[in-house]
């Protein structure tokens, strides 16, 4: 394991920063005949998600540009990483069409993406039917519980995720808990997670509500948990829909540091969207987060500060999603390295076994576990004065 040092380029729609040689399918496939290394990346450019999407494409070109300052060394030949980044439109069927062109058409040796819950999950069949390894920002554990032999993830698992707030709970005796959900899939494996925690004793869920991710105001769901007087609420949405929670928790006047929000609530995102309602607010995520805090005297720390600082420096200001992609690249050419190989199946047995420090955090899996980052990762961060912090309840 080794720290990394981030490079920034510019955006394009399909990359190509290398330029190969031999026939279209040597290329594509990563052959020995090729210099190239055809990844893929289905990621959301546009609609619903699209606020993530900008960030994971930034993420993805950071992370290219330094591999392909050395290149890697497959076969005895140095390759470098072409790109092939394409749109799903924030729509799962849109993202099945990009992973199956991906497959068929660009002959891509590894997926990067989808880049959420909702786009990830209708196309793993397909990827796994192709032999495909595939390393999704997706939050929901729905992606990688049960394990498919080559779907991975980055962000923490929903039930890590449960288990960082539960300790945090803890510590300020919370017990009767709401929830506010997105009606997908990432959203209802929130919500199942809580429901679980309530059976098994170890809060008292008290109200849910659940809402589309087209809605445009959660007065309405925000009336109906805090009649129930919870301790605190729990948010499971993505921008701009947690930032609308904030406001309208805000609004009825519940205090926002009863509010807590999963990794997905969009970072530096949702504190533009939320505005002051923000303020006081938690949310489990890398204390890559909260990057100028670190004090980097681990491999670790150093690679999620390095790439803190790099992010910031180019594009004036950070991403918590940017992270998570990065982190899927770099695990694909972990894999890549460590089999020696580009050939996609030898790509996914050398990833089973990696052990790896990433901006995001810290990656063991195992043909058990296909991720995310491990629970020493995650921390408890707050928004204060504007922007989040280390919070005491890390």
């Amino acid at each position: 394991m080794s720290t990394r040092h981030w490079v920034a380029a510019g955006l394009a729609a399909v990359v190509t920063l290398s330029v190969g040689t031999g026939c279209a399918k040597e290329q594509s496939s990563g052959g020995d005949g090729s210099s190239q290394i055809v990844i893929g990346a289905d990621l959301e450019l546009s609609g619903p998600a699209a606020v993530q999407g900008e960030a994971y494409q930034r993420a993805l070109k950071m992370v290219q540009a330094d591999i392909n300052k050395t290149g890697i060394k497959v076969g005895g030949k140095t390759k470098k990483v072409k790109l092939v980044i394409r749109d799903n439109k924030s729509d799962p069927a849109e993202s099945l069409t990009v992973a199956k062109s991906l497959i068929n058409n660009d002959h891509v040796v590894a997926i990067v993406g989808a880049g959420a819950s909702p786009t990830t999950i209708p196309i793993i069949p397909t990827v796994e039917k192709a032999k495909i390894p595939l390393v999704s920002m997706g939050s929901s554990g729905a992606i990688v519980t049960p394990v498919r032999k080559y779907i991975f993830k980055t962000p923490g698992n929903t039930d890590v995720i449960g288990n960082v707030m539960l300790k945090a709970f803890a510590k300020k005796k919370i017990k009767k808990v709401a929830v506010l959900s997105v009606d997908n899939p990432y959203g209802e494996a929130g919500l199942k997670e809580w429901q679980a925690l309530d059976k098994a004793g170890k809060i008292d869920l008290v109200a849910h509500q659940k809402f589309s991710s087209e809605v445009k105001d959660l007065s309405v769901q925000a009336t109906k948990v805090l009649a129930a007087k919870p301790d605190a609420v729990v948010v499971w949405a993505i921008p701009p829909q947690s930032g609308l929670a904030a406001k309208a928790l805000r609004q009825k006047k519940f205090s926002g540091d009863k509010v807590y929000y999963d990794t997905g609530a969009g970072s530096e995102l949702f504190v533009k969207g939320a505005g002051a309602a923000s303020e006081g607010s938690y949310m489990v995520h890398s204390r890559v987060l909260a990057g100028n805090e670190i004090t980097a005297t681990t491999p670790a720390a150093q690679t999620e500060k390095n790439f803190f600082t790099e992010y910031s420096a180019k594009y004036g200001g950070f991403s918590g999603f940017a992270p998570m992609a990065a982190d899927a690249l770099n695990l694909i050419v972990a894999g890549i390295k460590k089999a020696g190989s580009a050939d996609p199946q030898d790509i996914q047995k050398a990833m089973e076994h990696l052990s790896y420090d990433g901006a995001f955090g810290t990656y063991q899996f195992s043909p058990t576990n296909h991720g995310g980052v491990s629970e020493s990762s995650l921390t408890v961060l707050q928004v204060k004065n504007g922007t989040w912090s280390l919070s005491d309840l890390g």
